[in-house]
């Protein structure tokens, strides 16, 4: 058996019988949420790198040290063993710490640690989020879906948060010594992001790179659902996507969406994210405008998950298809995804009732002076 990346092994035998031991204490900072991992009374257990890739379906049980305890989006028999469908997508966290707390909307909250927060109200702020998630696409989740909450075991190198979304799980790791203003709060706007990737990608059969909708345009929609939720405010809305802009033309633009996807992985600094949510922020803006306030980005999640999409379509060209179907947007796409088209949001923004000024250290996005009705009306409809 050969090593051929960091924790993935190959063998070019058959095999009928495997036995190893997967040693899960030599994990580092970089490498967390994203793999299993166990320290300082507490672990993950993500089945896509610990169970050989061949194996389709299992049945598994725990024997875990005297007091710990193990939760899962997964239910297990009355034996106490799993039944795991698809164990790429299967995470267990366990803990000798570890508290679950149940609502009525099939989610989960298991808690590990001692947080500034009780954990129902974390739990409420989650269930706000699925159930705007759960209109927004019109699409209920099939079965358990579950948010694990525990402390980075590792300095976290300048970042106060972690997440991963893998199947139904929502896996959160949270730097022990951070402060947050309002715990409730930062942890709904954590929630946005991360919550709606349980339906985009994972809920989804799409084959291909498209991080740019699932990352880009998910930021985006995140951003829309705080402030819908009240989390944010307006002005916070303009002021973080001025802040995305500045990010952007900090930043070299010399591929296209499709490609920087393709990327995402394999270079340092990478668009998929801030210009992703900046085409998404275009997007919405000229459909709005286009209709009269009367159709938004938010109707292409819906149809996403109408059964107009064919299981294991190219995402690219099927999510492309489904952007440009609007007469106003024919073309969006091919323009700002599949080309490399630069943003010129100072020069876009006017036609919407939007100005925007980078010329200083930050750039100011704000609501211009002398509105038309229709731009008001546009506003409106954004929350203005």
């Amino acid at each position: 058996m050969k090593k051929s990346a960091s924790g993935e092994y190959r063998s070019e035998r058959d095999a009928t019988r495997i036995a190893y031991i997967v040693d899960l204490s030599q994990v580092g900072a970089a490498d967390v949420p994203h793999i299993s991992w166990i320290a300082a009374g507490r672990g993950l257990l993500m089945f896509a790198d610990v169970i050989p890739r061949d194996i389709e379906t299992l049945s598994t049980e725990f024997k875990l040290p005297s007091g710990w305890m193990i939760e899962s989006s997964l239910s297990p028999d009355k034996d106490g063993r799993y039944e795991v469908l698809e164990p790429e997508k299967a995470v267990f966290i366990l803990g000798n710490s570890l508290r679950k707390t149940s609502n009525t909307a099939d989610l989960d909250l298991a808690v590990s640690g001692t947080w500034p927060f009780k954990d129902d109200k974390a739990l409420d702020a989650a269930t706000q989020v699925m159930k705007r998630y759960s209109a927004l696409t019109g699409f209920k989740l099939p079965g358990k879906s579950l948010i694990a909450i525990a402390p980075s075991p590792f300095s976290l190198a300048g970042s106060k948060w972690k997440a991963e979304t893998r199947g139904s799980t929502v896996v959160l790791l949270i730097d022990p010594d951070v402060h947050f203003d309002t715990w409730i709060g930062q942890l709904k706007v954590i929630f946005t992001h991360e919550m709606l990737h349980l339906w985009v990608p994972n809920s989804l059969h799409l084959e291909g790179d498209y991080d740019w909708f699932f990352e880009g345009f998910t930021m985006y929609i995140a951003l829309r659902t705080a402030l819908e939720l009240r989390v944010i405010n307006f002005k916070g809305f303009l002021e973080t996507l001025a802040g995305a802009y500045d990010v952007y033309i900090s930043h070299p633009d010399d591929v296209s969406l499709i490609q920087a996807s393709e990327t995402r992985w394999t270079t340092g600094f990478n668009q998929v994210y801030v210009k992703g949510m900046l085409v998404a922020f275009l997007y919405d803006l000229k459909l709005r405008k286009a209709s009269g306030a009367t159709a938004t980005l938010a109707d292409r999640y819906r149809e996403l998950f109408a059964g107009r999409v064919a299981a294991n379509a190219n995402g690219n060209e099927a999510i492309i298809d489904l952007l440009d179907a609007a007469p106003a947007m024919n073309g969006f796409g091919k323009l700002y995804v599949e080309s490399n088209t630069k943003l010129e949001l100072e020069q876009l923004l006017p036609a919407y009732g939007l100005t925007l000024d980078s010329s200083g250290r930050r750039s100011q996005l704000q609501v211009s002076r002398n509105l038309t009705a229709e731009q008001k009306q546009l506003l409106r409809s954004l929350g203005y």
